[in-house]
Formats: structure tokens, sequence, C-alpha cells
């Protein structure tokens, strides 16, 4: 699609002006992180930097899918996970099914083509998978007014 593209995987951890630094020299940023902690630090680097996140992760056989865009007029991460609390359910509780990290990773490769590409893409929205049934829902997000992020309550079923 593109032969001049530049990619850039960073296998460390980032944070503070580290990673600002990196979010401020990135297109979108896509974030494939196991941690509730790094989660946060990154949605707040991409908001305060106008970058575009895909966010994507896997537990057992589900799965989670958003796309958060500027000028995240339906809220970011921490307008639905308000706290750095890790879920009780987690990777390292539950475990993880291999095919459904697949699944999260491509799909999210995906939305940075169509994003970068200037396709629409459903942004605004929590995608849920389910690995047992291959089945998907969708969640409306709204912005929390009470978000210290982004200065925004959480989650609609579509």
């Amino acid at each position: 699609m593109n032969p001049d593209i530049q990619l850039t995987a960073l296998q460390q951890r980032l944070t503070g002006e580290a990673l600002k630094d990196a979010v401020a020299r990135a297109d979108v940023v896509l974030d494939c992180t196991d941690n509730m902690a790094t989660r946060q630090e990154i949605n707040a680097a991409c908001v305060v930097l106008n970058t575009p996140l895909i966010t994507a992760s896997a537990v057992g056989f589900g799965g989670q899918l958003m796309v958060l865009t500027p000028p995240w007029e339906q809220g970011c991460y921490r307008c639905l996970w308000p706290d750095n609390q890790e879920p009780e359910r987690n990777c390292r509780t539950a475990g993880v099914v291999g095919p459904v990290v697949g699944v999260m990773g491509t799909l999210q490769a995906l939305e940075a083509i169509k994003l970068l590409s200037g396709i629409e893409t459903p942004a605004g929205e929590l995608r849920l998978f389910d690995g047992k049934s291959s089945q998907w829902r969708s969640l409306a997000l709204r912005r929390a007014s009470g978000c210290p992020v982004c200065g925004g309550s959480n989650a609609d079923p579509v």
C-alpha cells in the first residue's frame, strides 16, 4: 500500500517523557500491553498529544478492541476504566488462548491500516470478541464528564 511507510516497534518499557516522546513521533499508537497502569499511561500520552490510539487485549477466550481518536468525543480509555486497578480476571489468572491474541492483533493492525489510509474506522466503540462462540458485540463509548484525562458515561450497549 505504501512502500515508504516507517514502522517503529518498541520492545522496551516506556514511561514518562520517553513515552511522550515516542507518542509524539507516531501517527497512530497500537497498545499491545498487558497491564492497566501502562495502558492508562499510553492513553494519557495519546490524548495530550492528539494521537489516535488502537488498543487490543485478550484474556482466556475473550478479546476486546477499541479505536480512540481525537478530539476524543466518545471519550478515552480512562473514561471506560477510571482507575489503574488490574481486573480480577487477567492474563495471569485466566491465561490466554493464543489464536484469540492472533485475532485481536490482526484486527488491531487492520484498524491501523484503515485509519492511516483515511478509511472510516469504528471509533468510539468497545468491541468484544467471544472466541468460544466466535460472536462479537459492541458497546458505544461516552466521554466521562469528570475524566481527568480527556475531561469528558461509561459504555452503553449499541
